[in-house]
């Protein structure tokens, strides 16, 4: 009798048979396909009844939502993915090592299978050890230096600066000499050399505006030539408002002073990609400091909105988020964090919002803050909406100045409102003095001629009025004014403010940087605002909730009428006035906005995304998703952000944070030394498709020094340092993006792609192997079959003319399937 099996070695013969199923194999394989195809191309669901809707529809990415929230790397590499593939490896492996004997006619199929497993083991040290993102690099940093002495001692002293070749960067330098404000404001990486040796040569050219004691003027430097730096300066003649200074003063340089070159700007980091892995982190340091801390935020989402308050965002209607808190700590990992103690929280997080303000009433001990909203509507239905806030330097006018709010503490200050703006003229040696009301500005008509003074040979014409400018010392207004007098013409700035007043000359460079004082005192200008160019003014005061409007519109003199919220008043040129809401105290709320799904960009990525920051025994703060790290602001990339916040600790200690990605080090410092763009036929006309390849040229920094350089370009990658580097994006051209902005002609940074390759060469032999194994089973081993069965059947002939030693022909059949034939 045979003993029966312990339960064990009938568990492990029940498990051996499972994995020896080809039918088990076959269910794991579909399981699989059915995990990768929701997680790539996600699932496609109705909303509605009628399903021949073109809306009833939606596709959905399962692995973005709620309770998974994973990129599709996370996807694959989830356990229950890693689990069906090591599954399928344990089944193939068992099958084939019980089911298929181990001869020549089988050897195509323990290469593939032996292939795949060898796929699958180079996978798991691929993927298990992938580390992707990306790295800027800036082509140029200007460097500055001041050097000159010190008038006390007569000691010389050095002061310097730096600044990345960015169209619109600035920086500052203060020197015993005086303040330089420099600014880069062209960068041309063509400028073509037209004297000398290096004639017809192409260079990058980098010109800097310098605003310093000497004046104002503009330095071109030409990187790898530093022999052609040279100054222009602004000169009067409108044909050629820029002169080399050479020409001017016979010096290449107009500030000795003052040097300036350019170097290589190397990048020491990559930032890894969130859409690889969620990689977001928080950096830290102290105010004044420039190096940042970095603290993994670790299980952030990135697809969802988390909130645990409504009050903490603003939604647009039909848009819910649902409540739904995350607490994520963030402690310190660096022994050089700003702050040892502290563990941040992170309890909120958006995926694509902007900061928004709005205007809510104030409690009756709020300080005074009048606010009002108003709509102007013309009698042809065309209707603007104006928002005032009389206490704000900016936010007190609109449409350049014709509509104001103005704030009054007692009756005496409204006569100023009510006249029209005047120049107050007087000639002392003429015993002349009279009151010219402002009806005309030159910047308002094309042609605007002098106005004499009776018979004197004294004329003036008004160019422009600017009323409340917002200045360093407080808000002035202004009346740009030219003159013609027997000395001569020109222009005088006439303040409300006398001590202000100055003339300047008619030349670009002489009305930024006019003489300081009136030069042609026989002629004395006072500017009286009045209404200045409002053509409609709002008053409040002294009572809080009284509203006036003064209207500047048709008649001689202003005229004053009362107004209340919701009153429509009107005003000549058939244009009604309404305040719609008026809030003496209000309280301006700046909170996030949830952009709603269909207003937003697809490709924008995490570019809108914003996170809460709470820190013990502070209030929750939302910080704004910064793309890179950037230590200063004139290192800061074009169309990217550096809006570090300042946060106060319980204990009273404020340090700097951020929020952006997590970094690595790269194994060696890259420079650009150059980048090539190279068009289709018909040149680059703006548009991405007209480009046929971007290349970087780029160096890596070696302890011999700086290599070649070498060509990367979008299907060229290169390998160095054991990672490899691939053209992700460039800087293309784009004209000025806000008023102040400086145009660029682009091609001043790359975006590198960095990354790892560990095992792909284990995942190269598994293919191969796999593929030749494959050749063998479709091509040699039905050779290997067909030579069989002719052996087989010649036999079989030889033992039929020998009965007694014949097989039968099952017996034959069994051999052949056996591949036990001689």
């Amino acid at each position: 009798m045979t003993p029966s099996p312990s339960p064990i070695h009938a568990f492990g013969r029940a498990i051996l048979g499972l994995f020896s199923s080809v039918r088990f194999g076959i269910w794991t394989l579909v399981a699989l396909f059915i995990y990768m195809a929701i997680g790539s191309a996600g699932v496609l669901y109705p909303t509605h009844p009628n399903l021949l809707h073109p809306d009833a529809w939606v596709h959905a990415q399962i692995r973005q939502w709620r309770p998974f929230e994973m990129t599709e790397f996370e996807w694959f590499h989830w356990w229950p993915f890693n689990l069906m593939v090591l599954l399928i490896c344990v089944n193939m492996a068992v099958v084939t090592v019980r089911r298929i004997p181990l001869r020549v006619v089988n050897l195509g199929v323990w290469m593939i299978h032996i292939g795949i497993l060898v796929l699958a083991v180079g996978s798991l040290i691929y993927f298990g050890t992938k580390v992707e993102g990306d790295a800027p690099i800036i082509r140029r940093q200007v460097n500055l230096v001041w050097v000159g002495e010190v008038a006390e001692n007569g000691a010389r002293q050095t002061v310097t600066a730096a600044i990345a070749a960015m169209p619109g960067n600035r920086t500052s330098l203060e020197t015993p000499a005086g303040r330089y404000d420099i600014e880069v404001v062209d960068i041309d990486p063509q400028w073509e050399l037209l004297s000398g040796e290096d004639a017809g040569t192409r260079a990058l050219s980098v010109s800097l505006l310098v605003m310093g004691p000497t004046g104002r003027f503009v330095r071109q430097v030409i990187d790898g030539y530093p022999q052609y730096t040279e100054d222009l300066i602004f000169g009067r003649d409108p044909e050629q408002p820029m002169q080399r200074a050479r020409q001017v003063q016979g010096e290449p340089i107009l500030d000795t002073a003052l040097v300036a070159d350019l170097e290589f700007k190397p990048q020491r980091w990559f930032y890894l990609k969130n859409e690889l892995n969620t990689s977001f982190a928080l950096y830290l340091r102290r105010p004044g400091e420039l190096a940042w801390v970095e603290r993994p935020i670790r299980g952030m989402p990135q697809y969802n909105d988390y909130i645990a308050d409504r009050a903490w965002v603003f939604e647009s209607e039909g848009t819910r988020v649902p409540i739904d808190p995350i607490d994520i700590p963030v402690p310190p990992v660096d022994p050089r964090d700003p702050a040892p103690d502290v563990t941040f929280r992170v309890n909120g997080y958006l995926r694509y919002a902007v900061e928004r303000s709005r205007l809510v009433p104030g409690r009756p001990d709020d300080p005074l803050n009048p606010t009002a909203f108003m709509t102007i509507t013309s009698d042809r239905g065309e209707r603007s909406d104006y928002r005032l806030q009389a206490f704000d330097p900016e936010g007190r006018r609109a449409d350049g100045g014709l509509l104001a709010f103005h704030w009054i503490n007692d009756e005496a200050e409204l006569a100023p409102l009510l006249r029209q703006p005047t120049l107050r003229i007087s000639i002392p040696a003429e015993e002349i003095e009279i009151e010219a009301p402002i009806r005309a500005v030159l910047l308002a008509q094309e042609t605007l001629p002098f106005t004499p003074i009776d018979e004197t040979g004294y004329s003036y014409r008004v160019v422009t009025v600017q009323d409340e400018i917002v200045l360093s010392t407080g808000t002035a207004s202004i009346a740009i004014v030219e003159l013609q007098t027997p000395s001569g013409r020109f222009r005088r700035w006439v303040f409300d403010d006398p001590q202000l007043t100055r003339d300047v000359d008619l030349d670009p460079a002489g009305v930024v940087h006019g003489v300081a004082a009136v030069r042609d005192d026989s002629i004395r200008v006072e500017y009286l605002p009045g209404t200045g160019m409002s053509l409609i003014s709002l008053v409040a005061g002294p009572d809080p909730r009284r509203l006036r409007v003064i209207n500047a519109i048709g008649p001689e003199e202003p005229e004053l009428l009362p107004i209340e919220p919701g009153r429509t008043v009107e005003v000549p040129g058939g244009l009604q006035v309404v305040v719609t809401r008026y809030e003496p105290r209000a309280v301006i709320e700046s909170k996030p906005w949830i952009v709603p799904p269909m207003q937003r960009e697809r490709d924008a990525g995490t570019h809108f995304a914003m996170t809460r920051l709470e820190a013990p025994g502070t209030a929750g703060r939302w910080l704004r998703f910064h793309h890179y790290a950037f230590e200063r602001p004139e290192e800061v990339l074009r169309r990217h952000r550096y809006q570090p916040e300042l946060v106060t600790l319980a204990d009273g200690s404020v340090v700097e944070v951020l929020f952006s990605r997590q970094r690595l080090p790269l194994p060696q410092e890259i420079a650009l030394e150059d980048f090539v763009l190279t068009a289709h036929v018909g040149g680059f006309t703006g548009e991405s498709g007209s480009i046929r390849n971007w290349t970087s040229m780029l160096r890596f920094e070696t302890p011999q020094g700086w290599t070649a350089p070498k060509a990367l370009s979008v299907n060229d990658p290169v390998e160095f340092g054991g990672l490899s580097y691939f053209q992700a994006q460039w800087d293309p051209p784009d004209a000025a993006r806000f008023e102040g902005d400086r145009p660029s002609r682009g091609l001043n940074h790359t975006v590198l792609g960095v990354g790892n390759r560990n095992g792909v060469f284990i995942q190269l032999a598994g293919c191969t192997i796999s593929v030749i194994g494959m050749i063998y089973a479709f091509y040699i081993k039905p050779v290997i079959r067909r030579r069989q069965l002719e052996r087989a059947a010649a036999a079989a002939g030889d033992r039929r003319s020998t009965p007694a030693s014949s097989p039968t022909p099952a017996l034959a059949g069994a051999a052949l399937r056996s591949g036990d034939v001689p």
